[in-house]
């Protein structure tokens, strides 16, 4: 079994009990994160007065968790692409039990500062190693669906942070040290089973350890598979500078945009508002009667949640994303519309709206964008990054909304409605669709189309080697221009079928283009020699002269060179002489023009004028071939200088 036959298998095959313990896994770390983070936003209603904070302190403790979660998504993301997934996915759960235990027992306001800090480098971590290690172990045709499951955990754990912070909060005025306290009994049990999880089968294979990514395709399809062959082919370096080349560099954009956005209004507003509400409708009032307020509006918040579970591979993340942060602005400016008069129920419900569209939409696709958008190889790296983009949102959001609080309320919520709106925009206009495609379709520059280009060379060698056999012998024309025009229409049907895939399939369009740009210089090539064979044969050329013969062997070496550059596209960026073949390409078109030249000047010397037509308009068709292939040279030297 061929390697891409086994990744491509891996992703429609599968044990169901198996993905199943993969989803839930993952998701038992995201829960982890949702709660510690969250449980945050009661606990800071008790540290407040315990440690007797200022907005800025406030602000601080509340953020010390996602500034470690900015260090912690960037550098692990990018030590999972080089070490592996599961040893992060273990790592990072190490990281939260030991800083939940030390958060938890710090005994002024800069131990917990620094603890909370270390903790957040565990969440941080979490993020691309999870979203990671699901994607590369799902269905294709619910990759959407068990990646956002993984990610709707994090809804769950904030639910469950509020309903202990409800339980604890009576304690007393150090419940808070409980409440940090409180998540490390789930992270145990959830290390003891991550520990006994294998590494992912893309992983592996990515770094070329096939015997091992065959034992993982064995214990996931309980099928066996021979070892395959192609091992050097799939053997790849991880280099954190890919992710800001082209064309990844726009995908990275993409996807940190709107993950920054969308932060704000997550922790922002998920932080800030039970202070909110509370400083709105009750100061003076206990605060558990405005927690209860809080808890509903993240009910409907896991409602937006499992919305998306059931309709992001059916919709699509675009639509998604797009009419959530739409929806999202739009209640938020209702809101600020209505300023301080606003009555507890219409706020309620307006923010109740906003969680929904929250959750159904930005919050879950900005998760599932980036494994999507990135290749194995730095796939940790690209959605560590964008996470790390999103908790600098995070963090502008807890910074700047208590401080717009305090001028005004309307301005607050504003404000994200604002960013929310922008984040709508940015979507319709750069969002694309990743929905049932394979992780190397939508990931992989022209990877999917390396089996195309192959084809088409080798076809493209069998045409013009046909063409050479004709010209060193034209008898019986009529047989071989047949089989000339047999390997010209299966030229065609490559095409076809290029365009076809390229119609179905997520590439942005400047990939589109230089994909486009490759398969018709190619084709073009091999109508140029089938329309010389065209005019050998309705001009009854019967003879050979040394002008057609030098053609031939031009022609003939030139597409053997495009075909020999065409398969070292898998290693674009890596070790390859392409740019070597281009120029010796180059050196032949200048060859062939000399040829012409020299050819068309001999024809004067003696022959009929009707021959003369006739065999300049052969010897033009010969050079014009070599011009083509020049030109696949030039698309091709194209590529190097941008992709190398």
């Amino acid at each position: 079994m061929a390697l891409s036959d086994m990744l491509s298998l891996s992703e429609g095959e599968g044990k169901r009990g198996f993905r199943l313990k993969i989803i839930l896994l993952g998701g038992a770390g995201v829960f982890l994160d949702g709660y510690d983070l969250f449980i945050m936003s009661i606990a800071l209603i008790l540290l407040k007065p315990y440690f007797r904070l200022g907005s800025f302190e406030l602000s601080m403790v509340g953020s010390a968790a996602l500034i470690g979660a900015t260090v912690g998504a960037v550098v692990f993301g990018n030590i999972a692409d080089k070490l592996g997934r599961k040893t992060l996915f273990i790592l990072d759960l190490v990281f939260f039990v030991v800083f939940a235990a030390a958060s938890a027992f710090a005994q002024n306001f800069l131990e917990l500062l620094i603890f909370r800090f270390l903790l957040g480098i565990g969440i941080g971590a979490d993020y691309p190693v999870s979203s990671s290690y699901v994607a590369e172990f799902s269905d294709v045709r619910n990759r959407g669906r068990a990646i956002s499951s993984t990610f709707a955990f994090q809804g769950v754990g904030v639910l469950a942070a509020i309903g202990v912070g409800l339980a604890l909060l009576p304690l007393g005025p150090q419940a808070w040290r409980w409440m940090l306290l409180s998540g490390i009994v789930p992270a145990v049990i959830v290390l003891a089973f991550r520990t006994k999880l294998p590494e992912t089968l893309r992983w592996y294979v990515s770094k070329g350890k096939i015997d091992e990514a065959r034992r993982v395709f064995e214990e996931m399809t309980g099928r066996s598979v021979s070892r395959p062959d192609e091992v050097e082919k799939y053997a790849e370096s991880v280099s954190f500078k890919e992710l800001f080349s082209s064309p990844y560099k726009s995908r990275l954009i993409f996807a940190s945009v709107s993950w920054f956005l969308v932060d704000i209004a997550v922790y922002g507003m998920g932080i800030f508002i039970p202070t909110f509400i509370h400083q709105l409708f009750g100061a003076n009032s206990p605060p558990t009667s405005n927690e209860l307020v809080y808890a509903i509006l993240y009910t409907f918040a896991g409602v937006g949640y499992w919305l998306a579970v059931l309709t992001i591979d059916i919709l699509g993340r675009k639509v998604l994303q797009a009419v959530g942060f739409l929806v999202m602005g739009g209640a938020l400016f209702a809101a600020a519309a209505a300023g301080s008069n606003i009555s507890l129920p219409l706020l309620a419900a307006l923010l109740a709206v906003f969680f929904v569209a929250e959750n159904a939409g930005p919050n879950t696709t900005t998760w599932v964008y980036p494994v999507e958008l990135f290749p194995t190889r730095i796939r940790g790296s690209g959605h560590g990054f964008a996470a790390t983009m999103g908790k600098l949102g995070a963090i502008c959001g807890v910074f700047v909304l208590p401080l717009l609080e305090e001028y005004n309320q309307g301005l607050m919520l504003g404000f994200v409605g604002f960013a929310s709106v922008l984040g709508a925009l940015i979507t319709v206009a750069y969002g694309i669709e990743t929905k049932k495609q394979s992780l190397e379709d939508v990931s992989e520059v022209f990877k999917s189309f390396y089996d195309y280009f192959t084809k088409m060379s080798e076809n493209l060698v069998r045409g013009a080697r046909q063409l050479d056999v004709l010209i060193h012998d034209l008898s019986d024309s009529d047989s071989k221009y047949i089989e000339i025009k047999q390997t010209e229409h299966a030229g065609d049907e490559l095409v076809h079928e290029v365009f076809t895939k390229l119609n179905k399939s997520f590439v942005a369009p400047i990939e589109q283009n230089e994909i486009s740009a490759l398969t018709k210089s190619l084709d073009d090539v091999l109508d140029i020699i089938h329309a010389v064979a065209v005019r050998l044969k309705l001009y009854k050329v019967s003879s050979p002269d040394q002008t057609m013969l030098e053609f031939s062997g031009i022609i003939t070496t030139s597409v053997e060179l495009i075909d020999k550059a065409i398969k070292q596209l898998p290693n674009l960026r890596w070790e390859n002489n392409i740019m070597d073949i281009c120029i010796r390409i180059n050196e032949l078109e200048n060859q062939a023009d000399a040829v012409l030249n020299e050819g068309v000047s001999k024809l004067f010397n003696g022959h009929d004028p009707i021959e003369i037509i006739k065999l300049k308009e052969v010897y033009e068709y010969l050079e014009l071939v070599t011009d083509k292939c020049e030109d696949v040279a030039d698309v091709l030297r194209d590529l190097v200088v941008k992709y190398s």
